[in-house]
Protein backbone atom coordinates (compact mmCIF):
# COMPACT_ATOMS: atom_id res chain seq x y z
CA UNK A 1 0.00 0.00 0.00
CA UNK A 2 2.70 2.55 0.85
CA UNK A 3 4.23 1.78 -2.59
CA UNK A 4 1.15 2.60 -4.33
CA UNK A 5 0.08 5.24 -2.60
CA UNK A 6 3.53 6.52 -3.66
CA UNK A 7 3.32 5.65 -7.44
CA UNK A 8 -0.38 7.22 -7.31
CA UNK A 9 0.99 10.50 -6.11
CA UNK A 10 3.71 10.47 -8.55
CA UNK A 11 1.32 9.84 -11.96
CA UNK A 12 -0.85 12.40 -10.75
CA UNK A 13 1.54 15.15 -11.30
CA UNK A 14 3.27 13.67 -14.54
CA UNK A 15 -0.59 12.87 -15.69
CA UNK A 16 -0.62 17.03 -16.46
CA UNK A 17 2.67 18.15 -17.23
CA UNK A 18 2.47 15.02 -20.22
CA UNK A 19 -0.55 15.71 -21.59
CA UNK A 20 -1.34 19.05 -21.41
CA UNK A 21 2.40 21.41 -21.21
CA UNK A 22 2.69 21.79 -24.93
CA UNK A 23 -0.61 23.38 -24.68
CA UNK A 24 0.47 26.02 -22.26
CA UNK A 25 3.43 26.63 -23.93
CA UNK A 26 1.12 27.21 -27.52
CA UNK A 27 -0.83 29.52 -24.91
CA UNK A 28 2.43 31.69 -24.77
CA UNK A 29 2.97 31.93 -28.19
CA UNK A 30 5.10 29.39 -29.39
CA UNK A 31 5.28 27.86 -32.48
CA UNK A 32 6.17 23.93 -32.97
CA UNK A 33 9.55 24.17 -33.50
CA UNK A 34 9.97 26.09 -30.41
CA UNK A 35 8.22 23.92 -28.67
CA UNK A 36 10.00 21.21 -30.10
CA UNK A 37 13.22 22.42 -28.92
CA UNK A 38 12.22 23.04 -25.55
CA UNK A 39 10.92 19.74 -25.11
CA UNK A 40 14.10 18.32 -26.72
CA UNK A 41 16.08 20.01 -24.22
CA UNK A 42 14.32 18.65 -21.79
CA UNK A 43 15.19 15.13 -23.25
CA UNK A 44 18.90 16.16 -23.75
CA UNK A 45 20.09 17.31 -20.32
CA UNK A 46 17.91 13.74 -19.40
CA UNK A 47 20.91 12.00 -20.52
CA UNK A 48 23.76 13.28 -18.37
CA UNK A 49 20.70 13.91 -15.47
CA UNK A 50 20.00 10.40 -15.43
CA UNK A 51 23.23 8.95 -15.42
CA UNK A 52 24.53 11.26 -12.11
CA UNK A 53 21.70 10.58 -10.48
CA UNK A 54 21.48 6.93 -11.02
CA UNK A 55 25.04 6.65 -9.92
CA UNK A 56 24.34 8.96 -6.86
CA UNK A 57 21.40 6.86 -5.76
CA UNK A 58 23.23 3.49 -6.13
CA UNK A 59 25.77 5.14 -4.22
CA UNK A 60 23.91 6.32 -1.58
CA UNK A 61 23.00 4.80 1.71
CA UNK A 62 19.75 5.64 1.41
CA UNK A 63 18.46 5.45 -2.05
CA UNK A 64 15.10 7.71 -1.01
CA UNK A 65 16.61 10.59 -0.28
CA UNK A 66 18.21 11.40 -3.64
CA UNK A 67 14.65 10.91 -5.02
CA UNK A 68 12.96 13.56 -2.69
CA UNK A 69 15.43 16.19 -3.40
CA UNK A 70 14.75 15.72 -7.36
CA UNK A 71 10.93 16.13 -6.89
CA UNK A 72 11.17 19.04 -4.05
CA UNK A 73 13.51 21.18 -6.90
CA UNK A 74 11.15 20.18 -9.88
CA UNK A 75 8.49 21.73 -7.97
CA UNK A 76 9.58 25.00 -7.53
CA UNK A 77 11.44 24.98 -11.53
CA UNK A 78 8.17 23.97 -13.19
CA UNK A 79 6.06 26.31 -10.96
CA UNK A 80 8.51 29.43 -12.07
CA UNK A 81 7.75 28.89 -15.43
CA UNK A 82 4.77 30.58 -14.93
CA UNK A 83 6.16 33.38 -13.76
CA UNK A 84 8.45 34.04 -16.86
CA UNK A 85 7.86 34.84 -20.69
CA UNK A 86 9.47 34.35 -23.99
CA UNK A 87 10.73 31.47 -25.80
CA UNK A 88 14.23 32.10 -24.41
CA UNK A 89 13.43 32.23 -20.92
CA UNK A 90 11.11 29.14 -21.16
CA UNK A 91 13.60 27.15 -22.54
CA UNK A 92 16.31 28.03 -20.04
CA UNK A 93 14.01 26.71 -17.20
CA UNK A 94 12.16 23.85 -18.84
CA UNK A 95 15.91 22.48 -19.27
CA UNK A 96 16.70 23.02 -16.06
CA UNK A 97 13.53 21.30 -14.67
CA UNK A 98 14.23 18.68 -16.99
CA UNK A 99 17.46 18.38 -15.55
CA UNK A 100 16.00 17.20 -12.04
CA UNK A 101 12.65 16.11 -13.12
CA UNK A 102 13.33 13.28 -15.90
CA UNK A 103 15.49 10.78 -13.50
CA UNK A 104 12.68 10.98 -10.47
CA UNK A 105 10.51 8.19 -13.25
CA UNK A 106 13.68 5.17 -13.35
CA UNK A 107 14.42 6.16 -9.64
CA UNK A 108 11.41 6.10 -8.15
CA UNK A 109 10.94 2.47 -10.70
CA UNK A 110 13.97 1.09 -9.04
CA UNK A 111 13.22 1.50 -5.66
CA UNK A 112 9.52 0.19 -5.82
CA UNK A 113 10.53 -2.79 -7.53
CA UNK A 114 13.73 -2.92 -4.96
CA UNK A 115 10.30 -3.61 -2.04
CA UNK A 116 8.25 -4.83 -4.10
CA UNK A 117 11.12 -8.02 -5.02
CA UNK A 118 11.92 -7.84 -1.10
CA UNK A 119 8.44 -8.61 -0.32
CA UNK A 120 7.90 -11.12 -2.99
CA UNK A 121 5.18 -8.60 -4.82
CA UNK A 122 4.66 -8.34 -8.50
CA UNK A 123 5.15 -5.08 -10.05
CA UNK A 124 2.11 -4.76 -12.56
CA UNK A 125 -0.99 -3.86 -9.77
CA UNK A 126 1.52 -1.65 -8.15
CA UNK A 127 1.91 0.35 -11.81
CA UNK A 128 -2.02 -0.25 -11.96
CA UNK A 129 -2.26 2.82 -9.33
CA UNK A 130 -0.25 5.00 -11.34
CA UNK A 131 -2.46 4.52 -14.25
CA UNK A 132 -5.68 4.89 -12.58
CA UNK A 133 -3.96 8.40 -11.13
CA UNK A 134 -3.40 9.38 -14.62
CA UNK A 135 -6.59 8.93 -15.97
CA UNK A 136 -8.00 10.62 -13.20
CA UNK A 137 -5.62 13.38 -13.43
CA UNK A 138 -5.75 13.72 -17.08
CA UNK A 139 -9.78 13.84 -16.64
CA UNK A 140 -9.78 16.65 -14.35
CA UNK A 141 -7.82 18.79 -15.99
CA UNK A 142 -8.70 18.32 -19.49
CA UNK A 143 -12.46 19.48 -18.30
CA UNK A 144 -10.85 22.41 -16.47
CA UNK A 145 -9.07 23.70 -19.62
CA UNK A 146 -12.89 23.84 -21.01
CA UNK A 147 -13.64 26.89 -19.39
CA UNK A 148 -10.97 29.35 -21.36
CA UNK A 149 -8.08 30.65 -20.36
CA UNK A 150 -6.81 28.38 -18.01
CA UNK A 151 -3.59 27.29 -19.79
CA UNK A 152 -1.61 28.27 -16.30
CA UNK A 153 -3.55 25.84 -13.99
CA UNK A 154 -1.19 23.11 -15.88
CA UNK A 155 1.83 24.65 -14.71
CA UNK A 156 0.44 25.39 -11.29
CA UNK A 157 -1.61 21.99 -10.51
CA UNK A 158 1.39 19.94 -11.53
CA UNK A 159 4.16 21.72 -9.25
CA UNK A 160 1.02 21.43 -6.97
CA UNK A 161 1.01 17.86 -7.25
CA UNK A 162 4.80 17.28 -7.50
CA UNK A 163 4.99 18.61 -4.20
CA UNK A 164 2.14 16.17 -3.04
CA UNK A 165 4.49 13.37 -4.63
CA UNK A 166 7.09 14.63 -2.77
CA UNK A 167 5.24 13.96 0.65
CA UNK A 168 4.31 10.59 -0.24
CA UNK A 169 7.72 10.03 -1.10
CA UNK A 170 8.75 9.51 2.20
CA UNK A 171 6.54 6.39 2.51
CA UNK A 172 9.61 4.14 0.89
CA UNK A 173 11.51 2.53 3.10
CA UNK A 174 13.83 0.91 1.06
CA UNK A 175 17.17 0.23 2.93
CA UNK A 176 20.22 0.91 3.78
CA UNK A 177 22.80 -0.15 1.03
CA UNK A 178 26.28 -0.83 0.72
CA UNK A 179 27.89 1.36 -2.22
CA UNK A 180 28.52 -0.01 -5.93
CA UNK A 181 31.80 -1.41 -6.05
CA UNK A 182 31.71 -1.74 -10.14
CA UNK A 183 30.84 1.43 -12.68
CA UNK A 184 27.71 1.51 -14.01
CA UNK A 185 28.85 1.71 -17.81
CA UNK A 186 29.72 -2.26 -17.07
CA UNK A 187 26.08 -2.40 -17.83
CA UNK A 188 26.83 -1.71 -21.65
CA UNK A 189 29.11 -4.92 -21.89
CA UNK A 190 25.57 -6.61 -21.52
CA UNK A 191 24.57 -7.67 -25.33
CA UNK A 192 20.85 -8.57 -24.36
CA UNK A 193 20.38 -5.33 -22.67
CA UNK A 194 21.94 -3.26 -25.49
CA UNK A 195 20.44 -5.17 -28.40
CA UNK A 196 16.92 -4.32 -26.19
CA UNK A 197 17.65 -0.93 -25.86
CA UNK A 198 18.21 -0.32 -29.42
CA UNK A 199 15.06 -2.01 -30.24
CA UNK A 200 12.99 0.05 -28.39
CA UNK A 201 14.50 3.52 -29.30
CA UNK A 202 12.91 3.86 -32.44
CA UNK A 203 9.75 3.24 -30.59
CA UNK A 204 9.82 5.50 -27.66
CA UNK A 205 11.24 8.36 -30.73
CA UNK A 206 7.77 8.38 -31.80
CA UNK A 207 6.21 8.65 -28.20
CA UNK A 208 8.66 11.78 -28.22
CA UNK A 209 6.69 12.96 -30.87
CA UNK A 210 3.06 11.98 -29.42
CA UNK A 211 3.74 13.93 -26.40
CA UNK A 212 4.55 16.98 -27.73
CA UNK A 213 2.02 17.13 -30.40
CA UNK A 214 -0.55 14.90 -29.95
CA UNK A 215 -2.75 17.45 -27.63
CA UNK A 216 -2.08 20.16 -30.75
CA UNK A 217 -3.28 17.60 -33.53
CA UNK A 218 -5.94 16.40 -31.06
CA UNK A 219 -7.49 19.91 -30.30
CA UNK A 220 -7.33 20.59 -34.73
CA UNK A 221 -10.05 18.29 -35.22
CA UNK A 222 -13.71 18.75 -35.41
CA UNK A 223 -15.55 18.06 -32.55
CA UNK A 224 -12.31 18.21 -30.05
CA UNK A 225 -12.56 19.75 -26.30
CA UNK A 226 -10.50 20.00 -23.56
CA UNK A 227 -13.00 17.53 -21.65
CA UNK A 228 -12.81 15.09 -24.77
CA UNK A 229 -8.67 15.12 -24.91
CA UNK A 230 -9.24 14.49 -20.97
CA UNK A 231 -11.69 11.54 -21.55
CA UNK A 232 -8.67 10.51 -24.75
CA UNK A 233 -6.18 9.87 -21.92
CA UNK A 234 -8.73 8.30 -19.81
CA UNK A 235 -9.22 5.69 -22.47
CA UNK A 236 -5.30 5.33 -22.46
CA UNK A 237 -4.82 4.81 -18.95
CA UNK A 238 -7.97 2.27 -18.84
CA UNK A 239 -6.04 0.39 -21.57
CA UNK A 240 -3.06 -0.31 -19.49
CA UNK A 241 -5.36 -2.30 -17.14
CA UNK A 242 -5.87 -5.85 -18.92
CA UNK A 243 -1.26 -6.01 -19.79
CA UNK A 244 -0.56 -4.48 -15.93
CA UNK A 245 -2.78 -7.52 -14.55
CA UNK A 246 -0.69 -9.99 -16.60
CA UNK A 247 2.58 -8.38 -16.70
CA UNK A 248 4.56 -10.10 -15.08
CA UNK A 249 3.00 -13.76 -16.16
CA UNK A 250 3.54 -12.48 -19.99
CA UNK A 251 7.22 -11.41 -19.16
CA UNK A 252 7.77 -15.34 -17.73
CA UNK A 253 6.09 -16.65 -20.88
CA UNK A 254 6.90 -14.50 -23.98
CA UNK A 255 10.04 -12.77 -23.22
CA UNK A 256 11.04 -9.34 -23.26
CA UNK A 257 11.88 -9.32 -27.17
CA UNK A 258 8.44 -10.64 -28.56
CA UNK A 259 6.83 -7.97 -25.60
CA UNK A 260 8.72 -5.23 -27.57
CA UNK A 261 7.96 -7.01 -31.03
CA UNK A 262 4.27 -6.80 -30.40
CA UNK A 263 4.21 -3.07 -29.02
CA UNK A 264 6.05 -1.87 -31.78
CA UNK A 265 3.42 -3.04 -34.26
CA UNK A 266 0.41 -1.72 -31.53
CA UNK A 267 2.44 2.01 -32.26
CA UNK A 268 2.53 1.84 -35.54
CA UNK A 269 -1.14 1.43 -35.67
CA UNK A 270 -1.27 3.91 -33.56
CA UNK A 271 0.49 6.41 -34.86
CA UNK A 272 -1.26 5.58 -38.63
CA UNK A 273 -4.74 6.24 -37.22
CA UNK A 274 -3.81 9.14 -35.72
CA UNK A 275 -2.23 11.01 -38.58
CA UNK A 276 -5.08 9.91 -41.29
CA UNK A 277 -7.71 10.70 -38.94
CA UNK A 278 -10.51 13.37 -39.25
CA UNK A 279 -12.65 13.32 -36.22
CA UNK A 280 -11.44 13.77 -32.77
CA UNK A 281 -13.12 10.64 -31.23
CA UNK A 282 -11.17 8.51 -34.05
CA UNK A 283 -8.13 9.90 -32.11
CA UNK A 284 -9.97 9.09 -28.54
CA UNK A 285 -10.81 5.49 -30.13
CA UNK A 286 -7.08 4.96 -31.02
CA UNK A 287 -6.00 5.29 -27.51
CA UNK A 288 -7.07 2.17 -26.56
CA UNK A 289 -3.68 0.53 -28.63
CA UNK A 290 -1.74 2.38 -25.69
CA UNK A 291 -1.94 -1.03 -23.49
CA UNK A 292 0.27 -2.56 -26.19
CA UNK A 293 2.44 0.14 -26.63
CA UNK A 294 4.47 2.41 -24.62
CA UNK A 295 2.99 0.94 -21.32
CA UNK A 296 4.17 -2.67 -22.35
CA UNK A 297 7.61 -1.52 -23.17
CA UNK A 298 7.82 0.45 -20.43
CA UNK A 299 6.92 -2.38 -18.14
CA UNK A 300 9.00 -5.06 -20.01
CA UNK A 301 12.51 -3.11 -19.34
CA UNK A 302 12.13 -2.11 -16.12
CA UNK A 303 11.26 -5.68 -15.42
CA UNK A 304 14.42 -7.08 -17.28
CA UNK A 305 16.37 -4.81 -15.63
CA UNK A 306 15.07 -5.76 -12.32
CA UNK A 307 15.98 -9.42 -12.98
CA UNK A 308 18.97 -9.53 -14.44
CA UNK A 309 20.55 -6.53 -13.60
CA UNK A 310 23.56 -6.70 -10.47
CA UNK A 311 21.76 -5.97 -7.19
CA UNK A 312 24.25 -3.26 -7.01
CA UNK A 313 23.72 -1.17 -10.09
CA UNK A 314 19.53 -1.53 -10.92
CA UNK A 315 19.51 2.19 -10.19
CA UNK A 316 21.83 2.91 -13.16
CA UNK A 317 20.16 0.46 -14.97
CA UNK A 318 16.99 2.09 -14.91
CA UNK A 319 18.40 5.34 -15.48
CA UNK A 320 20.20 3.92 -18.46
CA UNK A 321 17.45 2.26 -19.81
CA UNK A 322 15.63 5.58 -19.19
CA UNK A 323 18.74 7.86 -21.16
CA UNK A 324 17.79 5.41 -23.96
CA UNK A 325 13.99 5.54 -24.20
CA UNK A 326 13.66 9.38 -23.11
CA UNK A 327 16.70 11.32 -23.28
CA UNK A 328 18.14 9.79 -26.87
CA UNK A 329 14.60 9.16 -28.05
CA UNK A 330 13.23 12.81 -27.21
CA UNK A 331 15.73 14.72 -28.59
CA UNK A 332 14.94 13.07 -31.93
CA UNK A 333 11.34 12.90 -31.73
CA UNK A 334 10.90 16.28 -29.85
CA UNK A 335 13.66 18.13 -32.19
CA UNK A 336 13.38 16.28 -35.59
CA UNK A 337 9.59 15.95 -34.62
CA UNK A 338 9.42 19.70 -34.39
CA UNK A 339 10.74 20.26 -37.93
CA UNK A 340 8.39 17.41 -39.28
CA UNK A 341 5.16 19.42 -37.65
CA UNK A 342 6.15 22.67 -39.19
CA UNK A 343 6.92 21.58 -42.54
CA UNK A 344 4.21 18.71 -42.87
CA UNK A 345 1.72 19.63 -40.27
CA UNK A 346 0.90 17.78 -37.37
CA UNK A 347 -0.94 15.00 -38.81
CA UNK A 348 2.46 14.27 -41.35
CA UNK A 349 4.44 14.02 -37.99
CA UNK A 350 2.60 11.19 -37.09
CA UNK A 351 2.27 9.18 -40.66
CA UNK A 352 6.38 9.51 -40.41
CA UNK A 353 6.27 8.12 -36.96
CA UNK A 354 4.32 4.86 -37.77
CA UNK A 355 6.83 4.56 -40.68
CA UNK A 356 9.49 4.51 -38.01
CA UNK A 357 8.08 1.96 -36.73
CA UNK A 358 8.04 -0.02 -39.61
CA UNK A 359 11.11 0.24 -40.38
CA UNK A 360 12.23 -1.39 -36.76
CA UNK A 361 10.46 -4.31 -37.20
CA UNK A 362 12.21 -4.85 -40.06
CA UNK A 363 15.49 -4.07 -39.18
CA UNK A 364 15.17 -6.05 -35.45
CA UNK A 365 12.69 -8.80 -35.77
CA UNK A 366 14.46 -10.81 -37.83
CA UNK A 367 17.78 -10.20 -35.46
CA UNK A 368 15.41 -12.13 -32.85
CA UNK A 369 13.77 -14.68 -35.00
CA UNK A 370 17.05 -15.59 -36.01
CA UNK A 371 18.39 -16.16 -32.41
CA UNK A 372 21.06 -13.39 -32.51
CA UNK A 373 19.31 -11.95 -29.35
CA UNK A 374 18.35 -15.59 -27.70
CA UNK A 375 19.76 -15.80 -23.66
CA UNK A 376 18.92 -18.74 -20.96
CA UNK A 377 16.24 -18.83 -19.43
CA UNK A 378 14.12 -16.93 -22.19
CA UNK A 379 14.80 -13.86 -21.33
CA UNK A 380 14.78 -12.04 -24.19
Amino acid sequence: MRVKLYMSAYYLAHAVYQSYMSLYYRSAGLSSSQTGSIFAAVALVSVPAQLLFGMASDRAKKPARVLQILILLSAALLFSQALVRGFGMLLALSALFGFFYTPVQPLSDAAVLSELRAADRPFGPVRLMGAFAFALSSLAFGFALDFGGREKWVVFGAAALLVLAWGMSFLLREGRRERAGVHPFRLLKDGRLVLLLLFTLPAQVTMGYFYAFFPLRFMELPGATGALLGWANVVAAAAEVPFLLISDRMFEKLGAGKIIALSTLALGARWWIAGAARRAWVLVASQALHGLGYIAISVTMALFISRSVPKELRASGQALNSVFSFGLARVIGNALGGLAADAFGDAGGFLLCAGLCAASLALFFPLWKGGLCKSPGNML
